[in-house]
């Protein structure tokens, strides 16, 4: 898949030649989106830095079963890793590098969230355009969803009836292709009956997409199908390839930046964005900007790059030996992340897993499919997922043990991090039915759920297993953290610390999930395919939660989407310019005020769309 040279890579002579209205630091998931959208008037000039290799046509990449063979590999992932967790784990936090960012390394799952979340945003930063209402255009135009024909191959009647779309609620025509996969295992079936049993509210929704996505339903993936076999569909492929031929646009891969250059000429004003410092080729380089820098770094990079810049809390500036220029306490403060958590089995040897992959000759042929344009395990992400409300699924005792963790949270002394206003719609959540307080995937695969310290080991195939995994994820994480510069050395990692389960109320929500996942799998028709349970072991009675406690604490990480390290209200206005600073702006998911429910990738391509639109209109 080698991809023909583009007039939009640049070579950093090439580059440093270029004159620019706009910097972007950062080609990831909402950098290439805001390039590409600022570079479609050709009066201005846009230049991108991007600190990994291009990447582009890589066969790990746009095949979209291969994600776990480049999760953990340095040549497409930051490897960046926690300080030690609650477990005394270093968690390997994966953040994807080279053009399209971690959108490149993904699981591919489309959602949006539900609108209250929104709604929410609008009511915690008194930013009334931010709520569902006003970002729902932006989705659309984000999307293109290839909408399945009436007979598409390889599609059955149980696949079809838990498709959950209205094709008006979509969009259609937009750069990231979405799809439903054409292919699953025939076990998720029996997945989802059983779920059906439960109580739980497991019923198909009318439309995922259109701001309720409570019930299990087949989901959308990034996979592009308008050609077989299927292909990833990401921000290089949706913002950068259409576009490579633009005059006006200069992408510069394999360059770190520094620091964003801040003139303080002007005496008592604000500092201006004048330019942007960068290491390539061995050697620190700067270039100037006319009219802004955009940051796009991601809900990781963002802060260090704005700490390194002398943006931040002038404690932590000092600790690292850096000048503090602009004083913000709220850089790299309220980081929120989802918490995965999984139970895995191995099945009965007459069902399907990805594990039957690592046999060369079942790998040879899906290799044989997929190349061949069949589709198969190989062209296609996870398929089976939903979400659950906490309201409809605890039981009476636990929703007062739920009520009593609340009033014994709202006594301590809450920060910055977590305002007032914050606890009370979190807390109005758990006693709301509407409200998807936990996430569910269902992958055909096994998963070392003990290996949280190292992705690619936590991903990888066994060998003559026949595995599942049920994976459940805490939405609306209490728990707050923080990545704060470790020191003055840009290519020193951050300190990344999510603070998993400091607050203790996590921790029962999550165990409450897993309660259900345990009956789910005692439920007809999907108990009848598993054999013995892998983790935790079967000789452990998940039906205790003090059991169920103590294999949280040491089997739960991220579920890949950190947000709020640049926050809306906190360190950037309505219109995402950092306060204190003329011409800079914050554009990726470290501007979420408040966890959404969910995948966030659709959501960033929202916000790269809105934030275009913003910058575009001011100048």
């Amino acid at each position: 898949m080698a991809m023909p040279p583009l007039p939009a890579l640049k070579s950093l002579d090439d580059f440093l030649d270029g004159s620019f209205d706009y910097i972007i630091i950062g080609g990831g998931t909402a950098g290439l989106a805001v390039a590409a959208r600022l570079s479609e008037d050709p009066n201005v000039t846009v230049g991108v830095l991007e600190a990994g290799q291009a990447k582009l046509g890589d066969q790990g990449i746009m095949c979209p079963a291969a994600f776990p063979t480049i999760v953990g590999n340095k040549e497409y992932d930051w490897i960046f890793k926690t300080v030690p967790q609650h477990d005394g784990v270093s968690h390997h936090y994966p953040r994807g590098k080279c053009l399209g960012g971690s959108s490149a390394i993904n699981y591919m799952v489309y959602v949006r969230g539900q609108s209250a979340e929104y709604d929410d945003w609008a009511s915690l930063t008194g930013y009334k355009d931010w709520d569902w209402k006003s970002l729902k255009p932006y989705f659309l135009k984000s999307e293109g969803l290839t909408v399945p024909p009436p007979e598409a191959d390889g599609d059955d009647s149980a696949t079809k009836s838990k498709r959950a779309f209205k094709a008006e609620e979509h969009g259609t025509n937009g750069p990231v292709k979405t799809s439903f996969g054409n292919w699953h295992a025939p076990i998720e079936d029996k997945w989802y009956e059983a779920g059906k049993k439960l109580d739980i509210g497991w019923v198909v929704p009318e439309d995922a997409w259109s701001g309720g996505h409570l019930g299990g339903y087949s989901g959308l993936a990034t996979i592009d199908r308008s050609s077989p076999p299927g292909l990833r569909s990401y921000s290089a492929t949706a913002y950068l390839l259409p576009n490579a031929g633009r005059a006006n646009l200069f992408v510069l891969t394999e360059a770190l930046v520094t620091k964003i250059v801040l003139d303080t000429s002007a005496g008592g004003n604000e500092p201006r964005a004048s330019g942007v410092a960068f290491i390539a080729g061995g050697k620190e380089h700067t270039v100037s900007v006319k009219k802004e820098v955009v940051l796009s770094a991601g809900t990781v990079q963002t802060p260090q790059v704005l700490e390194l810049s002398g943006i931040g809390d002038p404690d932590v500036l000092k600790q690292a030996g850096i000048d503090c220029i602009v004083p913000n306490k709220n850089v790299g403060e309220s980081l929120t992340d989802h918490l995965m958590t999984a139970v895995v089995y191995d099945m009965i040897e007459s069902e399907f897993s990805m594990d039957h992959l690592a046999n060369p000759e079942k790998m040879g042929e899906a290799m044989q499919q997929f190349g061949t344009g069949q589709g198969g395990p190989l062209a296609n992400a996870v398929g089976g997922l939903g979400f659950l409300s906490i309201e409809q699924i605890a039981t009476p005792e636990e929703k007062a043990q739920i009520q009593a963790a609340l009033q014994e949270l709202a006594k301590q002394p809450l920060s910055a991090s977590f305002e007032k206003q914050e606890y009370e719609i979190l807390a109005a959540r758990l006693t709301d039915p509407k409200a998807a307080s936990l996430q569910l995937l269902f992958l055909p695969a096994s998963v070392d759920v003990t290996r949280w310290d190292d992705q690619a080991k936590l991903l990888q195939p066994q060998p003559g297993k026949t595995g599942c995994t049920l994976a459940i994820c805490l939405t609306h994480p209490f728990s707050r953290g923080s990545i704060h510069v470790a020191s003055s050395d840009p290519a020193a990692h951050p300190n990344i610390d999510p603070q998993y389960f400091s607050r203790r109320i996590d921790l029962l929500i999550l165990n409450i999930g897993m309660r259900v996942i345990n009956d789910w799998c005692n439920t007809s028709p999907f108990k009848d395919s598993l054999k013995n349970r892998v983790h935790p072991k079967s000789s452990v009675d998940f039906g205790q939660s003090q059991n169920r406690d103590e294999y949280l604490l040491k089997h739960t990480g991220t579920e890949y989407h950190p947000v709020g390290t640049a926050s809306l209200g906190k360190v950037v206005d309505n219109e995402l310019r950092v306060k204190g600073v003329q011409g800079l702006r914050v554009v990726d998911a470290s501007i979420v005020p408040l966890q959404l429910s969910g995948n966030i990738q659709g959501i960033v391509y929202a916000i790269a769309e809105k934030g275009a639109e913003m910058i575009a209109a001011a100048s």
